[in-house]
């Protein structure tokens, strides 16, 4: 073999090998955008299971309506609470 063929045989080794790992780490990338999104999915799920429990929860909670307040015994004297002079 000439010199020629020896490093064009090497060249495409080295090409060869190349576009392997070319591959492998696309693969890689791949594989791990899928396991990222899948995790979004999980945990998205997780945070609307326990929103929708917090609001069914505040919603049994909630109290009825209060009963109105006597305004006017706050304003007129006498019939609300009674201050010391000095």
């Amino acid at each position: 073999m000439t010199p020629m063929k020896v490093n064009n045989h090497a060249a495409a080794a080295l090409k060869a090998e190349r576009e392997r790992d070319k591959m492998q780490a696309m693969r890689d990338y791949e594989a791990e955008t899928l396991a990222c999104q899948a995790n979004m999915v999980r945990l998205r799920a997780l945070r609307l299971a326990k929103e929708s429990a917090e609001a069914q929860a505040t919603t049994a909670r909630r109290p009825g309506k209060k009963k109105a307040t006597n305004r006017l015994s706050v304003l007129t004297p006498g019939c609300g609470p009674t201050r010391k002079s000095s």
